[in-house]
């Protein structure tokens, strides 16, 4: 990840993070609720979503809270293609296939994971692209194995005093973010996860039905060979 300059523009990071923030929601979301989220101050948050309404990037309702706006999903799609990461959808299809369990491509933010591809078992490619929920980090196998590529300061950071969902305490976390870098994969909740790499901070994984003593010998083979496929397709010039 690459580090900050030595005068970052706050302006610019605040922005983002209100964005993401707004469009990490299933609903509209009002200003105080970002404001807390983020820990900024009320009206700097009133004013960079202002700004944000008007540029199209976000829209107001009519109870006064903020959604999506139209720009949104022309910068969705321009992210795709610029990230390459729609190249990944032939090996996670084909993993799905293979495998017929829930499969899923997912990425973190925050404390949040955002599925670009989320198929239950039986589904049609064409409803698993983007069409499910944004979930807890701590709560999704994908969640811990991209929390693993953090180092424990950034963490406590995200965490410190606050909820943890699926943990008792950020020591618990902490120990198994720890055995998840160790052994190079993370099982959460019957969900078998792996990263793809450094650059492309972006895991993959898929939820058993049951976890015997041999599920990860087993089925661990399958999932490094989706990321290596995955890798070949997103590092191709």
């Amino acid at each position: 990840m690459v580090a900050f300059p030595k005068q970052p523009n706050k302006s610019l990071i605040d922005g983002i993070r209100c964005l993401q923030e707004v469009l990490s929601r299933t609903e509209p979301v009002g200003v105080a609720q970002v404001a807390a989220e983020l820990d900024l101050e009320t009206t700097r948050v009133h004013r960079i979503l202002r700004t944000l309404a008007a540029s199209g990037m976000l829209r107001w309702t009519e109870k006064r809270k903020y959604a999506a706006g139209p720009a949104v999903p022309v910068l969705a799609t321009q992210t795709m293609h610029a990230s390459g990461f729609y190249k990944a959808i032939g090996p996670m299809a084909r993993l799905h296939e293979e495998l017929n369990m829930i499969t899923a491509l997912g990425l973190l933010w925050n404390r949040s994971v955002s599925y670009l591809y989320h198929a239950e078992p039986d589904e049609p490619l064409t409803r698993t692209i983007g069409s499910f929920d944004v979930w807890p980090a701590t709560v999704s196998g994908l969640g811990v194995a991209l929390l693993s590529l953090q180092s424990d300061q950034e963490i406590r950071e995200l965490y410190e005093g606050r909820e943890i969902p699926s943990f008792d305490s950020l020591e618990h976390l902490l120990d198994t973010l720890a055995q998840v870098r160790e052994q190079g994969y993370a099982l959460q909740d019957h969900t078998l996860a792996i990263t793809l790499d450094e650059t492309f901070q972006a895991a993959i994984g898929f939820s058993m039905p049951e976890v015997k003593d041999d599920s990860v010998s087993k089925f661990l083979p399958r999932l490094l060979k989706c990321r290596e496929e995955i890798l070949l397709e997103l590092n191709e010039s």
